[in-house]
């Protein structure tokens, strides 16, 4: 008897623009799918992270475990006993304390707030094989035709057609260009300012907290992290006309008199760790309106910085783009199973993800709301009352379902009613309800 052989799986051709920590989740993710061929793309002619540090939430750590690669960031972490102090946010023009996190023990639960950058890329890229992401690939042209998308780069060279094209290319997003050209980048009117230098370059300095701390004033802040390894973290925002700043999202090399003019309304202690670094990184600070969708013609997608220019303003980036990475992969698997086609894997990931993003565009929104009230209050508030009442309303524990929010369980549960058509949006904030109410306690301390 003669036995006839099997067809093969005809594969689905993915391409994957860019290589941040969302392309990255999205590639390891992938490539788990045997039924997906897939190519990844880069503009950088080697990888290498720019900035400083990165958060590592409760979200972050969760997802990091599902790619495999949290045992490699925990060897740079130390677990506290409960005591260990997490996050304080306090008042920068004198240096109260408004509140206080603490640590977790729970060793399921993300170890510290804030690693070194490159730590993280490492720890990803040691999920990828090597040499598998084409480099010096800036995309300059992507052609939708009936067999698929085709990919031009600045080098000449082609690739596709492709099946599906995912924008993982960040806040200056060429796919999102292509795919939502209506959609226009603004500059926020600030920048940040990052930096590292050596813990004991400020060691002369009373009164630094030993955790993650935020210093708001009425317009900006400055961020504050003793990390591992010996080094000092500040990461700040500051107002800067638009004729005043060469407005580039990247990190720009700037000297320390640019930097220190813009904190000398805040408390002894930032003034004297701002004046500690000779050089600094300056990011100038984009950001767009929510994209109602974030996927086009069935066969684009985006994701992380890409799909959301929020401007960093969460400080959760990594977690939201792990997060589309996990949802669009399971999603691909979801209607693979069920024989259905790429554009409905892409529906499910859209449903799934812009409510989430809707939730967070809303929570920028109740920022300026708090404002007017406070603005509005007669007679008007004395200015260190008003900076600890807007820092309480914008980053109390209402607005921490942020960093535990759990898309797994989210999308577990969307695929048991998929059947029976429920509401996404509502089993979204439901589950957003319940992490709010499973927030980490934060102590606050009266002025």
């Amino acid at each position: 008897m003669t036995i006839q052989p099997q067809p093969q799986e005809t594969k689905i051709k993915v391409a994957v623009i860019g290589t941040g920590p969302g392309g990255l989740a999205a590639i390891i993710n992938l490539l788990r799918l045997p039924f997906v061929e897939l190519s990844a793309y880069d503009q950088a002619s080697e990888l290498r992270e720019v900035g400083a540090g990165i958060s590592i939430n409760e979200n972050t750590w969760r997802h990091l475990k599902l790619l495999g690669a949290a045992e490699a960031i925990e060897q740079y972490t130390k677990r506290g006993d409960g005591s260990k102090i997490d996050t304080e946010q306090r008042n920068g023009n004198t240096g109260e304390l408004i509140s206080r996190s603490f640590q977790k023990v729970d060793p399921e639960a993300a170890p510290r707030s804030r690693i070194e950058r490159y730590k993280l890329q490492r720890a990803l890229l040691g999920q990828v094989p090597p040499d598998f992401i084409q480099l010096s690939k800036k995309l300059a042209k992507i052609v939708e035709l009936p067999k698929g998308i085709e990919l031009t780069f600045q080098d000449g060279t082609t690739a596709g057609p492709f099946d599906l094209l995912l924008g993982a290319d960040g806040i200056r997003s060429v796919v999102r260009q292509h795919a939502f050209p209506e959609h226009k980048l603004s500059y926020t009117g600030k920048v940040a300012y990052r930096t590292l230098i050596p813990q004991s370059a400020v060691a002369h300095i009373p009164n630094i907290p030993q955790s993650a701390c935020f210093w708001h004033t009425r317009n900006t802040h400055v961020y504050t992290d003793p990390l591992d390894n010996g080094l000092f973290e500040i990461a700040t925002r500051a107002d800067e006309p638009e004729e005043d700043v060469k407005k580039v999202s990247w990190g720009q090399k700037v000297k320390k008199d640019q930097v220190i003019h813009h904190y000398d309304n805040y408390c002894d202690t930032i003034r004297q760790i701002i004046a500690a670094p000779d050089e600094w990184l300056e990011f100038a600070m984009f950001g767009g309106p929510r994209l109602e969708s974030v996927i086009s013609n069935g066969h684009i997608a985006l994701l992380g910085d890409a799909s959301h220019p929020l401007s960093g303003a969460f400080g959760s980036g990594a977690a939201f783009a792990f997060e589309d990475a996990y949802i669009l992969a399971q999603a691909l698997l979801y209607t693979h199973q069920r024989q259905k086609p790429i554009s409905e894997a892409l529906v499910l990931y859209d449903e799934v993800r812009s409510p989430h993003y809707k939730g967070l565009y809303e929570i920028l929104n109740g920022f300026g709301v708090n404002a007017k009230e406070l603005n509005a209050i007669s007679p008007p508030l004395e200015e260190q009352d008003y900076i600890n009442e807007r820092t309480r309303r914008n980053w109390g524990a209402e607005n921490r379902w942020i960093y535990k929010y759990d898309v797994t369980k989210v999308w577990k549960e969307y695929t048991e009613l998929a059947d029976v058509g429920e509401d996404i949006s509502a089993l979204t904030l439901k589950t957003n309800k319940e992490a709010e109410q499973q927030s980490v306690p934060v102590i606050s301390v009266e002025a």
